[in-house]
């Protein structure tokens, strides 16, 4: 059963969001494979509260923008970018966005001993917060587990599985005491995350530079250094990634999913999907 974009424990107290959700998960269980519940990105509304005495599965959440509490246990903290944290059953959890500067955050769900297995190996524990380094590299990590797990198919599964194992270890080897990132993060990550909302009506990225107040070159140069891919591919690929989606809706037509992507022309559309995926959309479409 492919992954459903929504389910019942997600939060309704969001601006925008991209998730996914496991209904299957019991049968996907196995015991030397992490087991992906859930997960995605949400960008949190001003009054964004979740409050929690108990929780089914281990969770993953980095926050990638904004400000905001979290109470794991009885220990507050304050969480801004960069901040990672994990709970479980066993962790009652309050997570708070701050009005002006609310969250944006990753959250991944796992089950299952494969899990349990991995952060004890990690030397990670539930009821835990920290801060990381370089949050762009797991971001785009995070990222790739979303794009793979709405792709649908037993391959991408495999692969989502497989960059949830990573983008943990990532959070575990990149610990850091520093408490803010620098000037040009921040900007870049105003940048990416324009990009992460609003990809389906962007149709260039010097549109998307003149939205964020930067040149498009200055753009690509800040992604250069934070990440390993251009804006261009960035926006590509989150168009691309949308497309699989869209193109596997009953009675759905190739020119309405170029439309709802941005692109000019159904002919547009179909010569980038097909350069990108290596076969044309209609190939999709039911």
């Amino acid at each position: 059963m492919p992954a459903h974009p929504d389910a019942d424990y997600f939060s309704r107290q969001v601006t925008s969001t991209r998730r996914f959700f496991y209904p299957d998960w019991k049968q996907r269980h196995t015991p030397d494979t992490l087991t992906l519940v859930g997960g995605g990105c949400e960008w949190c509304a001003p009054d964004f509260v979740i409050d929690r005495q108990k929780f089914p599965f281990l969770a993953l959440e980095l926050v990638w923008r904004g400000r905001g509490t979290v109470v794991l246990k009885d220990t507050r903290h304050s969480v801004s970018v960069g901040s990672v944290f994990l709970f479980d059953a066993t962790v009652p959890h309050h997570i708070e966005s701050d009005p002006a500067a609310p969250l944006v955050k990753f959250f991944f769900n796992f089950h299952g001993p494969a899990a349990r297995r991995l952060i004890t190996q990690l030397q990670l524990k539930p009821g835990t917060l920290w801060r990381v380094n370089d949050p762009t590299r797991i971001a785009t990590l995070l990222e790739q587990i979303i794009d793979h797990a709405l792709t649908g198919t037993p391959l991408a599964d495999l692969a989502a599985s497989k960059a949830a194992e990573h983008a943990l270890s990532l959070c575990a080897l990149l610990q850091t005491s520093e408490t803010e990132p620098d000037a040009a993060h921040t900007t870049f990550t105003r940048c990416r995350d324009h990009l992460l909302r609003h990809y389906p009506s962007l149709t260039s990225i010097e549109e998307a530079a003149a939205a964020c107040n930067v040149t498009a070159s200055y753009l690509t140069r800040l992604f250069k250094r934070f990440t390993h891919e251009t804006p261009h591919h960035c926006l590509l690929r989150l168009k691309m990634s949308q497309a699989l989606i869209l193109l596997r809706q009953p009675r759905i037509q190739v020119k309405a999913v170029a439309h709802e992507l941005g692109y000019k022309s159904p002919a547009h559309f179909s010569r980038s999907f097909t350069a990108y995926h290596g076969h044309p959309p209609s190939t999709l479409v039911k």
